[in-house]
C-alpha cells in the first residue's frame, strides 16, 4: 500500500464503500459548499468603504453598509459635541466616494470676576475666538493665556491657548492649618478669595489679613481655625470657641479685663491648646494696723538700803508699741498673704528699775563647834567627793590636788567661784566648817560639793543652806546678784 504525507491511499474499494454508505450526505454538503461561496461573492460586491478626516490626524476607513454619515461614524465609535463640524453633515446620506471631515472644537476656560467659565470653540487664535463669543475685553484689562501675558496687538497672532484670564489677576497664598493652596484670583478681598478656594470661615476663626483687606500680589492668607476653651473667672464658667493662643488675647475677644494684679493660669507666656481652661485670679488688698508690744529692759540697781540677797521695785515697766501696716493679699476673695508694708514706734517702752541690796548685815550661826558669825546664807544643791572621785587617776601628777592647791579631803568643797569667794570659809550644817579652795569642772551656779578622805565618805543629796562666814571679803570679790535657779 502506497503512503502519501505519512497516510495510506484511500482504495478504490474503500471509496466505493464510503460512496455507497454517505452518497446522500456527500452531496448535500457539496451543495451547500456552493451556496456559500454564491451569498460570499455577493455579499462582497455590495460592502462600500468610507474615509473619515478628523483635524490633522491620519485618515480612518471602516467597511459597512450605512445610510448616514452619523451611521458611519457610530460605527467607529466617534462622539461629536454640538460644536465640531462634520462635513457632509450627520443627516447626510453616506456615500463612499465623498470623505467625511471632522474638525473638531476645542475647549478654553476663561476666568474673570464674573466666575469662571469653559467655551468650546473651532477657532485657531485667540482674538477670533473673543470675536465668536463677544468677550471683548476692556483696555484696561490683563489677558494672560496660558499664564503668559498677552498684549491687545497679538491678539489674532496668539494661537488659542486651553487657559485664559481677562481681568487683573494675583497670585494669594492661603495657609488653613496644615493645608496650603495657591490661588490666583480676580476678586479684590480677602474675604472673596477665602470663598472663592471654597474656604468656610467662622465667626470665632481668625483671619490674618481681615477679611475686607483688599488683595495685594503675593499675598499670605493665615486662617487661624478657633478651638473649644473654658473661662473660669469671678465664680462663674463660660464655654467659648477662639483661635487665639495667647491668654490675654482670649479674654480680651471674650471681654474679660484684668485689673490691678490680677493673674491668669496658664499665665500669657504659656501657648493655649484645645479644652484648656483659663482660670482668672482677682487680687485684692487690704491694710490693716497691727500692733505688736515692744518688751521693757529690767535694769538693775544697787541700793545700800536693801539687805543682800533681796530686792524691790524702784520703778515698774511698761511695754511700748510697735505700730505695722500690714498688706493683706485675697485672691478670689479668699486670703492668701499677709506682708509689713511699713512699721513705726507708737509708744516707747519704760524700763523698769529692780534695786538689789548690797547691805551687809553680821549674824551668828549655832554649830556644834559653838557660835560662828556669817554674812549671808544661801540655798545650794550638794553632792560630796573624794580624790578617788576626782577623774584623774592615783598616778596622775596632779591626783588630789585641787584648784588652790592643797589636797582634797575633808574640810575642802568645790564651789563656783562666781557664787561663792575663792578661798572663803562656809558653814554647812551636817557637815561642818569648810575652805572654799576647789572648783570642780561640773560644780556651776549654787552648787557645793563637799571634800572627803577617803575613809570618812559621806554621800550627800539634796538641798542645803550654806553659811558665808566672815570675814566679809572685799566689795569686789562679792556677787550682789546671784543665780536664782537652783542646778
Amino acid at each position: 500500500m502506497e503512503i502519501h504525507n505519512g497516510r495510506p491511499p484511500i482504495s478504490f474499494f474503500m471509496m466505493g464503500a464510503f460512496l455507497t454508505g454517505g452518497k446522500r450526505l456527500l452531496v448535500g454538503l457539496v451543495i451547500l459548499l456552493a451556496l456559500g461561496g454564491v451569498i460570499a461573492a455577493g455579499y462582497a460586491a455590495t460592502q462600500e468603504t468610507y474615509t473619515i478626516y478628523i483635524d490633522d490626524q491620519p485618515p480612518q476607513t471602516v467597511t459597512g453598509r450605512h445610510a448616514t454619515v452619523s451611521e458611519v461614524l457610530a460605527a467607529v465609535g466617534l462622539e461629536i459635541r454640538p460644536e465640531d463640524l462634520v462635513l457632509p453633515s450627520l443627516e447626510e446620506t453616506a456615500v463612499s466616494q465623498t470623505a467625511i471631515q471632522i474638525i473638531r472644537a476645542q475647549p478654553i476656560t476663561v476666568r474673570s470676576e464674573a466666575g469662571t467659565q469653559t467655551y468650546w470653540t473651532r477657532q485657531p487664535t485667540l482674538g477670533a475666538f473673543l470675536a465668536e463669543f463677544g468677550l471683548l475685553p476692556q483696555r484696561t484689562d490683563q489677558l494672560i493665556a496660558d499664564d503668559q501675558p498677552v498684549s491687545f496687538a497679538m491678539l489674532d497672532q496668539t494661537p488659542l491657548p486651553q487657559t485664559l484670564e481677562i481681568g487683573r489677576f494675583v497670585t494669594v497664598t492661603i495657609l488653613d492649618g496644615a493645608n496650603q493652596q495657591t490661588l490666583r484670583t480676580a476678586v479684590q478681598t480677602v474675604g472673596e478669595a477665602l470663598a472663592e478656594a471654597g474656604i468656610d470661615v467662622y465667626g470665632s476663626d481668625g483671619v490674618e489679613p481681615p477679611l475686607g483687606a483688599w488683595l495685594q500680589p503675593n499675598m499670605s492668607i493665615q486662617v487661624r481655625r478657633s478651638f473649644p476653651l473654658t473661662i473660669s473667672v469671678d465664680g462663674r464658667i463660660t464655654q467659648i470657641r477662639s483661635h487665639h493662643s495667647n491668654v490675654l488675647d482670649v479674654l480680651a475677644e471674650a471681654g474679660i479685663g484684668l485689673v490691678g494684679f490680677d493673674y491668669t493660669v496658664p499665665g500669657p507666656d504659656t501657648p493655649l491648646k484645645a479644652n484648656d481652661t483659663i482660670q482668672v485670679i482677682r487680687v485684692t488688698e487690704d491694710f490693716r494696723l497691727v500692733d505688736e508690744p515692744i518688751p521693757y529692759q529690767t535694769l538693775w540697781q544697787a541700793s545700800d538700803q536693801l539687805d543682800l540677797d533681796t530686792t524691790a521695785v524702784v520703778s515698774v515697766g511698761q511695754p511700748g508699741i510697735l505700730r505695722q501696716r500690714v498688706r493683706v493679699r485675697y485672691e478670689n476673695g479668699v486670703e492668701v498673704s499677709q506682708t509689713v508694708d511699713g512699721e513705726w514706734v507708737a509708744q516707747q517702752p519704760v524700763n523698769q528699775v529692780i534695786g538689789y541690796g548690797t547691805k551687809i548685815t553680821i549674824r551668828t550661826v549655832n554649830t556644834p563647834q559653838g557660835p560662828l558669825e556669817y554674812w549671808r546664807v544661801v540655798r545650794m544643791r550638794v553632792t560630796s567627793y573624794t580624790a578617788a572621785s576626782s577623774g584623774k587617776p592615783p598616778d596622775h601628777p596632779q591626783y588630789g590636788i585641787t584648784a588652790s592647791g592643797l589636797p582634797a579631803g575633808t574640810g575642802i568643797v568645790a564651789i563656783d567661784r562666781s557664787v561663792v569667794p575663792f578661798r572663803s570659809e562656809v558653814y554647812v550644817p551636817g557637815y561642818g566648817v569648810g575652805f572654799a579652795g576647789d572648783t570642780g569642772g561640773g560644780v556651776r551656779g549654787r552648787w557645793i560639793d563637799l571634800g572627803y578622805d577617803e575613809d570618812e565618805y559621806v554621800a550627800w543629796s539634796g538641798y542645803v543652806d550654806v553659811y558665808y562666814l566672815t570675814p566679809v571679803p572685799p566689795p569686789e570679790d562679792i556677787n550682789y546678784l546671784l543665780p536664782t535657779a537652783l542646778p
